[in-house]
């Protein structure tokens, strides 16, 4: 098992693990990282981030709300943008990078909608300022700890998405294909006015739920000449598995991918991924890194889950495995590997910690990896 084993040698003077080409004998294996929820209480946040330093991870992909930074047109919330800045500098004092993740419009700016609605396209200059805003407010030395500005968060999902009521036809949670003119709407808006100010810091695109290629390759003509991302961010979730039945009910195994099931293909992680591989391929950029900025599973035992802690460390294991494979091979260019997410709260087990933060046996098996 040799998957981060460029870790060692990914870190820079300041003890931050910075993303390498170069690793150990030549493999550029994924950064590691873990999603750290929203806290109501700031200090439970950096709590979090000294959690994740304890398993090694690289990276933490942190939600910024839009509608909790600027609440009015033009005003920005001061006490909430300086928690943001705390959490990007207690990351860079503990050898961390940050994915920041900006989406949740305020009703001003979506019709007078709850979040997660997106803006109006008329707003979609207001999200894009706010993004420079937000980026340009994190101080110049800690700038560079920023590794990357994901755009929205899964706007190929009605949940994220939810201006289509109704899904497109075959799926179960997927938006009808016009909505991802929308999001390209959205993308370039935040692509130009960003990289007029920051024309070095890399914008994620996608942020999509599952391997979802139709989704995909109407952003690709969007992306004529890489104009509105630099890379493209996945969430290869499984889906549940109705086919097995020894393991029927539970989610289906990164490895696995029932094609009897007709929802099943684009919920896969290995098959999900390398159908993304093809298409980047098809369309003559191969070489796009791919970011997976979610990635996990509950361990709990209901519809869906792992089915137990060990189950859900066994998810994990077969996914590190996985790329591990692909990174020997030079198969595909996947930068980041975050897991969704740091710690369990309430009935939400898909953490790498119990919500009481005692390690559970993925966790345990995170830091090991992580730390080769």
């Amino acid at each position: 098992m040799r998957v981060f084993a460029f870790f060692l040698l990914a870190m820079s003077m300041a003890g931050c693990r910075a993303i390498s080409d170069a690793p150990a004998e030549g493999i550029a294996f994924p950064l590691p990282g873990v999603h750290i929820a929203e806290k109501e209480v700031p200090l439970e946040y950096i709590q979090d981030i000294e959690r994740a330093a304890r398993i090694n991870a690289g990276v933490i992909r942190v939600p910024v709300d839009w509608a909790s930074l600027e609440p009015e047109p033009g005003q920005f919330d001061s006490t909430y943008l300086e928690e943001v800045r705390e959490r990007v500098m207690e990351a860079h004092g503990r050898g961390i990078q940050v994915i920041l993740m900006f989406a949740q419009s305020p009703p001003w700016a979506n019709g007078n909608n709850d979040p997660p609605f997106p803006p109006l396209p008329s707003h979609y200059g207001d999200y894009a300022r706010a993004l420079l805003h937000l980026y340009s407010s994190i101080p110049e030395a800690y700038r560079g700890n920023v590794l990357a500005l994901e755009v929205w968060n899964e706007p190929n999902s009605i949940e994220f998405w939810p201006t289509y009521a109704q899904p497109r036809e075959g799926t179960f949670v997927l938006v009808p294909l016009e909505a991802a003119g929308e999001y390209a709407g959205l993308l370039d808006s935040a692509y130009r006015i960003v990289k007029d100010s920051f024309p070095d810091v890399r914008i994620l695109g996608g942020s999509l739920a599952s391997a979802d290629t139709q989704y995909l390759r109407i952003l690709l003509n969007h992306n004529a000449g890489r104009g509105i991302m630099d890379a493209l961010s996945v969430h290869p979730y499984a889906r549940v598995d109705e086919v097995d039945s020894t393991h029927y009910g539970y989610a289906q195994y990164p490895d696995q991918c029932n094609e009897s099931d007709p929802l099943s293909p684009p919920w896969c992680f290995q098959q999900g991924l390398e159908s993304i591989f093809h298409i980047l391929e098809e369309y003559g950029i191969r070489d796009m890194e791919i970011w997976i900025t979610e990635f996990g599973v509950s361990s709990g035992y209901g519809w869906g889950d792992a089915g137990g802690e060990e189950e859900q460390m066994k998810h994990l294991e077969i996914a590190l495995d996985i790329l591990d494979g692909w990174a020997v091979e030079g198969r595909g260019n996947i930068k980041a590997f975050v897991w969704y997410r740091l710690r369990d709260e309430v009935e939400d087990s898909f953490g790498l910690y119990r919500e009481d933060g005692t390690l559970k046996p993925a966790g345990q098996l995170f830091g090991q990896r992580a730390n080769r």
